[in-house]
C-alpha cells in the first residue's frame, strides 16, 4: 500500500503549492525589512510623480512659449509605446492566468482591462507616422484614449464587482466571450481607422474636439471611481499591490485629462507629459506585480468569496497499490520509470484531457479536483470519465511492462470548502471537508484496476451509466456507513461540455498504443470516449 494521506490530525488534505520563491523564503529579517523599506520607497516614488507630473504639465501649458517646446522623435515614440504595450500585454497575460487557476473575477477583469491597454497601445505605436505608415490617419492618433476608456470599463467592473456576488461566477462563465469583446474592440477601431469613417474622417482628429473630450471625461471618471473604490476595498490592508492599481489609475486618469487639454499639441513637451502618465502607469503596476511572490502574484486582490468559500465540486483519489512492495523488491531506477510513465500520463489526462485540477501528488497517490472554480457544472461526469480513461490507460502500461502495480481510484461528489491559508512566502488554498475525506477512503476501499465511486457522483452521472452496487461500506473514520458504486461505463452524452478536451485524450491513447500491441479489453473498464467531434469546442 502507497503512502495514503492519514494524519493523526485529521485526514484533510491539503492543495501543494510550491514556495513562492526562494530569496522570500531563505532571506533574513534583515532582508526583508530591506525589501520592505525598497517597496515602501518605489509606493512613495510612484505616488510623488503621479502628483508631480500633472502639475507640471498644467505649468507647461500656461507657459507654452517657453515651456511647452516641440520636440519630434517619430521612432522614440514608435519604440517606447510598441514596448510599454507588450509590457502591458505580459502584465494582462500574467494576471489572466492567476484569475484562471483561482476562479478569481476581480483580477480577470483587470486582465481585460491590460489587455485593452495593451492592444490599443500597440495601434497608436504602429500608427506613428513615418514608421511604418506614411498617412497621419486620426484613428491611430486617439486610439490610446480610447484604449483607456475601453479599459477603464473593465477597471470599473473589477473595483464594484464584490457588491454584486452572483456577477462574479456570471464573468468566470463567460470569460472567453469578454477576451473576445476585447479583440473584436481592436480589430473593429482599426478597420474604422483605415477605412477612415466618421467621425474619424476629419483632417485634424488630433484636435481636442467633443469625441476626444467626451472619451477622455467619461474615462477619467471611471478610472476615478475605481481608484476611489479600491482604497475603501483594501483600507485595512493596502499593501504594495493594491496601492499600485490605485496609483496606476490615477496616473490614466490623469493621462486622459491630459489628452483633452493638450490632444491638438503633437509632439510639445505637454503631449509627451501625459504620454509619459501612461508610461508611468505601467511601470508602476509592473513592478509592483514583479515584487509579489511567483506562484500567486494578485493574490493580495482576490475577491473574498476566492479567499473562502464553499464550493460544490468532485474529487479523485487514484493511488498505486502494493507500491511500498513493489519499490522494495525494486532498483530505484524501475522505480523511477514507473513513478515518471504514471505522473507523465496521469497529469495531463486529468487536467488537460477533462478540465480537472491536480491538486497534489501524495507519493505515488494523485489527488484532483473538478469544478474547484465553480464553471464545470458537468464536474462528476468529468470526474467519472477521468477516473475510467485513468485506469483504462494504466492497463496499458501493464502490459507494456508486467509486475507493474495496478491502481486504485475513488471519486466522490459534494460540498467541500476552498480557503486560502498562509501567510509572507508561501499560499496555498486547501480544499477541506467531508467529501475530500470520504473521497480518499472509497479510493482504499476501490478494488485492482477498479474506481469506486460515491452515491452522489452516481446520482450526477447520465441514464445507462452501468454500475454495481457497494451499500453501506465501513470505512476507516466514519462512523456512519458509505453507500458507494463500482463504476463499470459511462456512456456517451452528447450535451455534456466534454468535446474540447477529446482530441488531446485521443492523442494521448495514441502515443502510448504505438509503443505496444493493442490490448485486450479488461472486465470492468469498458468505458470508451466519445468519438471527436468535427468541430471541437474550445476554452
Amino acid at each position: 500500500m502507497s503512502n495514503q494521506p492519514d494524519g493523526g490530525g485529521g485526514d484533510d488534505h491539503v492543495r501543494r503549492t510550491e514556495p513562492a520563491g526562494e530569496a522570500v523564503i531563505t532571506a533574513s529579517p534583515a532582508s526583508r525589512a530591506s525589501l520592505a523599506r525598497l517597496s515602501r520607497a518605489a509606493l512613495i516614488g510612484a505616488w510623488t510623480v503621479a502628483l508631480a507630473l500633472p502639475v507640471i504639465g498644467l505649468v507647461s501649458l500656461f507657459f507654452r512659449a517657453r515651456l511647452d517646446p516641440e520636440w519630434t522623435s517619430s521612432r522614440l515614440h514608435f519604440v517606447l509605446f510598441l514596448a510599454v504595450g507588450i509590457g502591458a500585454f505580459v502584465l494582462a497575460y500574467f494576471a489572466g492566468q492567476a484569475a484562471e487557476r483561482r476562479g478569481d473575477a476581480r483580477v480577470f477583469l483587470l486582465s481585460l482591462a491590460f489587455r485593452a491597454t495593451a492592444g490599443f497601445l500597440a495601434i497608436h505605436a504602429i500608427g506613428t507616422p513615418g514608421v511604418l505608415l506614411n498617412n497621419d490617419l486620426p484613428g491611430f492618433k486617439v486610439a490610446i484614449p480610447v484604449g483607456l476608456l475601453v479599459a477603464a470599463l473593465f477597471a470599473g467592473a473589477s473595483a464594484f464587482i464584490d457588491l454584486r456576488p452572483g456577477f462574479a461566477a456570471y464573468v468566470m462563465r463567460h470569460r472567453v466571450g469578454l477576451r473576445a469583446v476585447v479583440l473584436v474592440t481592436m480589430a473593429a477601431w482599426v478597420i474604422w481607422t483605415l477605412l477612415e469613417l466618421p467621425p474619424l474622417a476629419r483632417t485634424s482628429a488630433e484636435a481636442a474636439g467633443m469625441l476626444l473630450q467626451t472619451v477622455a471625461a467619461v474615462g477619467a471618471v471611471a478610472y476615478g471611481a475605481s481608484a476611489a473604490r479600491y482604497l475603501v476595498v483594501y483600507r485595512r490592508r493596502m499593501t504594495l499591490l493594491p496601492s499600485s492599481v490605485v496609483t496606476c489609475f490615477i496616473l490614466l486618469a490623469e493621462a486622459l485629462f491630459g489628452s483633452a487639454l493638450v490632444g491638438e499639441r503633437t509632439w510639445h513637451a505637454s503631449w509627451w507629459e501625459w504620454h509619459g502618465l501612461i508610461v508611468t502607469a505601467y511601470v508602476v503596476i509592473l513592478y509592483a506585480a514583479r515584487r509579489q511572490w511567483a506562484e500567486e502574484r494578485f493574490h493580495r486582490l482576490y475577491l473574498t468569496a476566492t479567499r473562502q468559500r464553499t464550493q460544490d465540486l468532485s474529487v479523485l483519489f487514484a493511488d498505486l497499490a502494493s507500491f511500498t512492495t513493489f519499490a522494495e523488491q525494486s532498483s530505484p531506477a524501475e522505480v523511477a520509470s514507473v513513478l515518471s510513465a504514471y505522473y507523465g500520463m496521469a497529469a495531463p489526462l486529468i487536467s488537460h484531457g477533462f478540465g480537472g485540477e491536480v491538486e497534489k501528488f501524495i507519493g505515488d497517490a494523485i489527488m484532483a479536483t473538478f469544478n474547484s472554480r465553480g464553471d464545470q457544472p458537468d464536474h462528476a461526469v468529468r470526474a467519472a470519465r477521468a477516473a475510467m480513461e485513468l485506469q483504462r490507460q494504466m492497463g496499458l502500461l501493464a502490459t507494456e511492462h508486467p509486475g507493474w502495480p495496478k491502481l486504485r481510484v475513488g471519486v466522490n461528489t459534494g460540498q467541500a470548502l476552498v480557503r486560502e491559508l498562509g501567510g509572507p512566502g508561501y499560499v496555498a488554498y486547501a480544499v477541506v471537508g467531508d467529501t475530500i475525506n470520504t473521497a480518499s477512503r472509497l479510493q482504499t476501499q476501490a478494488p485492482l484496476g477498479g474506481v469506486l465511486i460515491g452515491a452522489e457522483t452516481y446520482r450526477r452521472l447520465p441514464p445507462h451509466t452501468r454500475a454495481e452496487a457497494r451499500p453501506r461500506l465501513t470505512v476507516k473514520g466514519k462512523q456512519t456507513p458509505v453507500d458507494a458504486y463500482l463504476l463499470r461505463s459511462v456512456p456517451d452524452d452528447s450535451q455534456n461540455d466534454l468535446g474540447w478536451h477529446r482530441a488531446a485524450v485521443i492523442r494521448s491513447q495514441l502515443a502510448l498504443r504505438h509503443r505496444s500491441p493493442k490490448p485486450e479489453a479488461t472486465p470492468g473498464q469498458s468505458t470508451v470516449l466519445p468519438p471527436v467531434p468535427q468541430h471541437q469546442d474550445s476554452i
